[in-house]
C-alpha cells in the first residue's frame, strides 16, 4: 500500500501559518515514511498582503517550479514581519510589490540581469515586478490555488487535509508529538 498524503495549507502573512511552518519540518521528518506532503497557499480576506505574497508565489513556480515556489514561502515566512498589517498601513502597491521582489531575490529564486540580451536573465526582479499581477502567470494561478482550499473547507489556516480529509481542531503550535496522538486518535475513527 502507498503514502497516505497530507495537504498543508498556509496563508503567508498569517502568523499562525509561520508557526506551523516552523514545525513543518520535523513533523514531515517524523512522518515521511506514511505520508506525501503537499504545500497549498491561501489567502484570507484580512490579511490585505497575503494574496500579493501568493500571486509572488505563483509567479516563481510558473517561472521556476516547484522547489522554487517552496523557497519563496520559506523567504515569505522568514521575512513575514516586513509585510504584516501594522507596518504596511497606507504602502503603495508598488512598494508593496517591491518587498516580494525582494524576498524572491533572498530566496534565490531569480535571475541576475546581465544585461547581455542573451535570455540568461529572463525571470529577474525586473521581470517579477512587471509581472506579479499577470493574469495568467500569477493571478489566475494563485485564485485557483485559493479555490482548491475553499473545496477542503480551508476558511482559515493553517490547515491539514489528509487524505483528503479536512482535520479540524488541530493547532497552528503542534509539532511531531502532538501530530502523532492526533493520528493515532483519528485512526482509530477512521482509516487515515
Amino acid at each position: 500500500m502507498g503514502k497516505s498524503v497530507w495537504k498543508v495549507f498556509w496563508d503567508l502573512q498569517c502568523p499562525y501559518s509561520k508557526k506551523h511552518w516552523e514545525h513543518f519540518g520535523s513533523i514531515k521528518d517524523k512522518f515521511k515514511d506514511k505520508y506525501d506532503f503537499e504545500v497549498y497557499l491561501t489567502s484570507l480576506a484580512f490579511h490585505p498582503q497575503a494574496f500579493t505574497a501568493q500571486s509572488g508565489a505563483s509567479l516563481v513556480e510558473t517561472k521556476k517550479g516547484r522547489p522554487a515556489l517552496l523557497k519563496y514561502v520559506d523567504a515569505c515566512f522568514v521575512n513575514q514581519d516586513k509585510f504584516m498589517n501594522k507596518v504596511l498601513r497606507d504602502v503603495k502597491t508598488s512598494n508593496i510589490d517591491k518587498i516580494f521582489a525582494d524576498i524572491a531575490e533572498e530566496a534565490g529564486v531569480l535571475d541576475t540581469d546581465t544585461g547581455t540580451g542573451t535570455g540568461a536573465e529572463d525571470f529577474t526582479k525586473k521581470v517579477f515586478l512587471a509581472e506579479i499581477h499577470n493574469w495568467e502567470n500569477a493571478i489566475k494561478p494563485a485564485y485557483t490555488e485559493h479555490k482548491i482550499a475553499l473545496g477542503y473547507g480551508v476558511y482559515g489556516a493553517p490547515k491539514n487535509v489528509i487524505n483528503e480529509q479536512l482535520i479540524t481542531g488541530t493547532e497552528s503550535s503542534w509539532g511531531p508529538s502532538e501530530w502523532t496522538r492526533e493520528i493515532n486518535r483519528l485512526t482509530h475513527s477512521i482509516e487515515l
